[in-house]
């Protein structure tokens, strides 16, 4: 059974949640109100007037740059029989997604979202040690992976709170799903200095790529899934649902 850990990934999301209500939205966002009949087309045409601030991070939202987006640390395990550390992961292009549908029930505190990102660069260091497909791996040293189209459909629940006498919500993940049509990885020295060793496994693991993308889909599916994930809660730790959906 896969087990997954992934350190430092939007650790300011714990911190925001103590932060005060803000002021207001910033005066760059269409007011979405509460109850009109295109209020998921109103939360969209935000998210395209906020992709353009999103590749160096947007301060005021508690946002960090989307491109790249720094993860510290990420592992991947079995047990025993295998583990993959992955260290400063760098993922490019995070901030090019294509919200292809959102459904947003404010009363009943639901969001379905489907999105793809069209491609996705992630750089790291890693460290493996154990067996996948017929390989036997042990090494070190930097990765690079690039991932085409990923599609993500990710269902939230809401929980409303109380604070400064507004309503807050904390969402909880319900479920996730993510697909990727093609991944091309490299990692350099897997088998320290050995070139001809270290080219025919690369080789090996992408001519059988779609094993792969499913031996890695766990943590590639929490990251991504953090990653929407944490957005969204930052957003409504930092504003009210008064706040954000006026009447």
């Amino acid at each position: 059974m896969w087990k997954i850990v992934i350190t430092g990934f939007f650790l300011l999301v714990l911190y925001s949640r103590d932060v005060a209500a803000a002021k207001g939205l910033p005066s760059y966002l269409k007011l979405c109100h509460k109850g009109i009949p295109n209020l998921n087309e109103c939360i969209i045409e935000n998210l395209n007037i906020l992709r353009p601030r999103m590749k160096v991070g947007i301060p005021e939202l508690l946002i960090p740059s989307l491109d790249p987006l720094i993860i510290p640390e990420a592992t991947l395990s079995t047990g025993s029989d295998f583990k993959a550390t992955f260290r400063d992961l760098h993922l490019y292009r995070t901030d090019a997604f294509v919200m292809d549908t959102l459904n947003f029930d404010i009363d009943k505190y639901i969001i379905d979202i489907k999105i793809h990102f069209p491609s996705i660069r992630i750089t790291s260091n890693y460290t493996i040690n154990g067996r996948i497909l017929v390989l036997n791996l042990n090494g070190n040293g930097p990765a690079d992976g690039n991932y085409t189209n990923i599609r993500t459909e990710l269902s939230l629940k809401g929980t409303p709170f109380q604070k400064n006498n507004k309503t807050f919500v904390k969402w909880n993940r319900e479920k996730i799903d993510i697909q990727i049509e093609s991944v091309h990885l490299l990692f350099e020295r897997i088998f320290g200095d050995n070139a001809a060793l270290n080219d025919q496994t690369n080789r090996v693991i992408n001519e059988n790529i779609g094993s792969i993308i499913e031996e890695l889909k766990p943590v590639t599916q929490q990251i991504i899934g953090d990653f929407i994930f944490n957005l969204i809660n930052r957003l409504f730790a930092r504003y009210s649902i008064s706040d954000l959906f006026p009447k």
